[in-house]
């Protein structure tokens, strides 16, 4: 077998490419937009007047799109309030209708003229990007709307609009030509308001019936009344009277004027309007069934908002619906109907909206997953942004109670179950971050009501040490809980599978765990908790025939087992394979190690494995046939203290002897920690090895990035592999995405890019068009591959391993 026994030293270093499979969810504010930004819309806005320049007074300009504000009577009826036709007038000359405006010099742009209800989600995106476009030259804008979904319309304005200025949502209830009519009252208060500068780095307000409220915390109360509009629990921001416009409070957003927290995650500029998804609400109700929930998830709906009773409640059929849909992976989010309140708790697929009502949630819940498709970046979204708690300065960090341990109360063979005491803290506790062993970056963060978490996919018979630290809501972190628990032997513990050595079937219910050995324990299998969403029939053969698979000089140590389950796509948590090996045929200079037969290119791939006496396990997301070989043992691969078994150690040491990449000073190399974008363009230039300084770098944010990168990223501007962002920046210490990622290795490799290519991941329509192109010649080449389901995941983020396998890769295929 010339692959083993000829090519051993190259193939150890093509490590098998479990990486994209293994990658972490996690996606952080910066959105991927590198190399080809989407295609934004611009409007006509009206530029400046010369008399406008000139007056003292500042200019405001009108956004109109219909609504009651804009309606005429029905049969030119002046008395009838309730029956017309919306978005009939124009701004322009409803403008000119009223007084002189003594505040402000006054301009119109009409976006469109129809009722409320009738703009889509794509529609309010290029609404957001016309208010930022007229904010660039004017100093407030005023949007005016139909009352039926202005708080939906606000909301949105105010989680996207870009700019610090004022934006004041206005309409009203009776249309503008009726006797008695607030139109004209309201459009002249509501310029009043965006011209007294008060509101800006409020974000988005209302205005009407001369009450400032809170875009996040408004809500429509009333079908006709002209005081409809009201904010429950917390109240109006201010009042507008003929002497000046007040403001009595602030909100979240104005306390954090000036500083990058100001800004929300959901920046439009990176993201084209196909990037939207489908978000819906579901309403519970005495005995409500499920129905409408697995019709709106049959109708391609992403994450639905419950309107729960009470306290968040839903019924038991809707429950039942809604675990269906979460294994599914549809987001959910707990509101109540009552219309105040505030939700907490979540998990598992579900996120508590803290007081939002459902129109809010929902509209927070579409913004977030068009930027991300990780539930715990989701999560953290609405605890921050969603939530909008006012945070006073705090110094000092949350403590815990006298005698406050970490503690387990359940160790499985694969499991450790964590819990701790609750933390307190001067303002509030926001939450609890778990880390595990030495890493510096938390493996999670649970809200915190949350005091305790499951630790899985973990080997058995093995020590874990774990610490829990508080953190505040300005990050500041407690001291930590540490404890050191060892998981349970194989065999121990639940399973939530069948099998037996007498058979060598395995069946694992969804989600479940579960463990079979085969052949007097010579192969053993262990399923860990959440490695798949379905239930699975797993199937081991032993081959008596190798004919074709191994050659003479190969040393094979354990039999070949073939590996088969009754469902496609790789494992959401990677399993581990044990097998028991002959010692005896191990000589000197040599050593163990797993391999996976690579049933397209005809060869053995090595895999590695951790040894304990006679046995070795590795760890793996896909099936196919095993085998034990006996290989020669590594003398160059740099001994760090944690990737000893690790599925990437060739790969490191590989690009760690090439002077790709360095490990830390505590002996580690941290496989598992992502990369930033900075960090990426090291190794790959490192790789590369191109020659000369690079460019002048022209980003906004070059100061930003790191001395240590500066050469790195300037050579890869000169070579045309990055560009940077549609706004000029280069964001060097956000995660990469995996798009940008491969983006950044087509052009590095400079592969032929097709236009308007269709990839065979199945989840082509999510990979951007920009990147469509690279993700195909990139996989064309082999080097990378789906995760579970064959799905791309273009937002996903690569950890050390994964990054420099991929980079390994590269270099091999030229």
């Amino acid at each position: 077998m010339t692959a083993i026994s000829n090519n051993r030293t190259l193939r150890r270093f093509l490590a098998p490419l479990l990486m994209l499979a293994l990658l972490s969810g996690f996606m952080g504010y910066a959105r991927a937009a590198e190399e080809v930004p989407p295609q934004l819309p611009t409007f006509d806005i009206p530029a400046l007047s010369a008399e406008s320049i000139a007056s003292p007074l500042p200019n405001i300009m009108v956004v109109a799109t219909g609504g009651t504000i804009a309606g005429a009577a029905s049969n030119g009826d002046k008395t009838n309030f309730q029956n017309y036709a919306a978005g009939t007038y124009k701004m322009a000359d409803m403008v000119a209708q009223l007084p002189t405006h003594k505040n402000a010099d006054v301009s119109t742009f009409q976006f469109g003229n129809k009722g409320s209800g009738s703009y889509s989600m794509k529609d309010l995106y290029d609404l957001s990007l016309a208010v930022d476009q007229a904010l660039d030259v004017y100093d407030g804008v005023v949007v005016t709307t139909g009352t039926d979904t202005m708080e939906e319309i606000a909301y949105f304005l105010d989680l996207t609009v870009r700019s610090e200025k004022p934006v004041v949502v206005t309409g009203a209830m009776r249309p503008w030509d009726v006797i008695g009519t607030d139109g004209p009252a309201n459009l002249y208060q509501a310029i009043k308001v965006a011209a007294s500068n008060k509101t800006k780095w409020f974000g988005t307000v209302l205005m009407l019936n001369d009450v400032i409220q809170a875009a996040r915390e408004v809500t429509k109360s009333n079908a006709h009344r002209l005081d409809t509009f009201d904010t429950p629990m917390f109240g109006a921001l201010g009042y507008v009277d003929d002497p000046a416009v007040r403001i009595y409070r602030l909100n979240a957003r104005a306390l954090k004027a000036g500083t990058p927290e100001w800004a929300t995650p959901f920046d439009l500029h990176t993201i084209s309007k196909d990037k939207l998804p489908i978000v819906e609400i579901a309403y519970s109700y005495q005995e409500a069934g499920g129905g409408a929930i697995r019709a709106l998830v049959e109708d391609g709906a992403k994450g639905i908002v419950t309107a729960g009773t009470g306290a968040g409640g839903i019924s038991a059929k809707m429950s039942q619906a809604r675990s269906a849909a979460i294994q599914k992976g549809v987001i959910f989010v707990t509101t109540t109907r009552t219309g105040s309140g505030t939700m907490s708790g979540g998990g598992n697929g579900v996120i508590a909206g803290d007081n939002l009502n459902p129109q809010h949630a929902r509209i927070m819940l579409l913004l977030s997953m068009a930027f991300s498709n990780d539930f715990n970046t989701i999560k953290d979204w609405f605890e921050t942004v969603g939530a909008q708690d006012i945070v006073m300065d705090d110094p000092t960090p949350p403590v815990w109670p006298a005698n406050a341990v970490l503690s387990s109360d359940e160790q499985t063979n694969d499991t450790i179950n964590l819990s701790w005491p609750q933390a307190t803290d001067s303002t509030r506790v926001a939450g609890y971050a778990i880390y595990q062993g030495s890493e510096e970056t938390p493996i999670v963060k649970v809200a915190s009501s949350v005091t305790s978490y499951m630790a899985k996919a973990l080997y058995s018979n093995t020590s874990y040490t774990f610490t829990v630290k508080a953190f505040d809501d300005k990050g500041n972190e407690s001291a930590g809980l540490t404890g050191k628990f060892i998981t349970s032997s194989s065999g121990s513990g639940s399973s939530g599978g069948t099998g037996s050595s007498n058979s060598n079937e395995l069946t694992v219910s969804a989600g479940g765990s579960g463990e079979l050995s085969v052949y007097d324990n010579s192969f053993t299998i262990q399923i860990p908790s959440g490695a798949a969403s379905e239930q699975l029939l797993i199937t081991i053969q032993k081959l008596a025939q190798t004919g074709g698979l191994i050659q003479a000089d190969d040393v094979l140590l354990s039999s070949i087992f073939e590996v088969v389950k009754n469902k496609s796509g790789n494992f959401l948590v990677p399993v581990t394979l044990t097998f028991k090996f002959d010692v005896s045929l191990v000589k000197g200079g040599k050593k163990p190690s797993v391999f996976y037969y690579d049933e397209s290119k005809k060869q053995w791939m090595e895999m590695g494995g951790t040894v304990s006496g006679s046995q070795i396990s590795v760890k793996t997301n896909h099936f196919t046939k095993f085998a034990v070989f006996a290989v020669d043992e590594d003398k160059s691969l740099v001994p760090f203290s944690d990737i000893s078994g690790h599925w990437a150690a060739a790969s490191i040491g590989k690009a760690v002897s090439a002077g790709i990449v360095n490990g830390y000073t505590d002996g580690t190399f941290k496989p598992e920690l992502t990369v930033t974008r900075e960090e990426f363009i090291v190794m790959l230039m490192r790789a590369l090895k191109l020659e000369g300084s690079g460019t002048d770098l022209a980003f906004t944010d070059t100061s930003a990035i790191g001395s240590w990168s500066k050469t790195a990223v300037a050579q890869a501007v000169q070579a045309s592999i990055i560009s940077g962002y549609p706004d000029g920046t280069f964001k060097p210490g956000s995660r990469i995405s995996r798009a940008e990622m491969v983006v950044m290795i087509a052009k590095a490799m400079k592969l032929p890019l097709t236009a308007n290519a269709v990839t065979s991941f199945s989840d082509n329509e999510e990979i951007p068009v920009w990147a469509r192109g690279a993700v195909k010649a990139v996989a064309d080449k082999g080097l990378i591959q789906g995760r579970l389901n064959n799905r791309f995941v273009p937002e996903g983020t690569a950890t050390r391993a994964e990054a420099v396998t991929v980079i390994i890769k590269l270099l091999d295929s030229k």
